[in-house]
């Protein structure tokens, strides 16, 4: 069980709960408990106010740079930090570009979020 969470999170980081429970075909409970402890043991962490997990090794910029992929207008405003001025700063911006280079699945959150970060581009 543990091994299927870990490899969901690594294969598209910064699920949400639900959607790594239907993903793994999981009831909430079990992976309640699992996600539990994993967050216990420091293997993932999850980051926002709508939280989303990635692996413990995750460097908090990759983190931060796939959470505002994945929220659009939410995430930026959850991290004003990666604001430069009106727009977004050129790391984030380059994490972004690496993020979406290195994880495809990450394209389709993209597309739903696509005008809004663009605006800030």
């Amino acid at each position: 069980m543990l091994e299927s969470i870990i490899s969901a999170i690594a294969r598209c980081p910064g699920p949400y709960f639900r959607q790594l429970s239907k993903e793994l075909s999981m009831p909430i409970g079990t992976l309640d408990y699992y996600i539990t402890r994993l967050l216990r043991e420091r293997a993932v962490y999850k980051l926002g106010s709508r939280p989303r997990y990635f692996l413990g090794n995750t460097p908090l910029e990759e983190a931060i740079a796939i959470y505002i992929l994945r929220e659009g207008a939410r995430g930026v405003a959850e991290f004003p930090e990666v604001k430069c001025g009106k727009s977004l700063c050129p790391t984030i911006k380059s994490n972004m570009a690496t993020a979406l280079d290195k994880y495809p699945c990450l394209r389709r959150d993209v597309v739903e979020n696509y005008i809004i970060l663009m605006s800030l581009i």
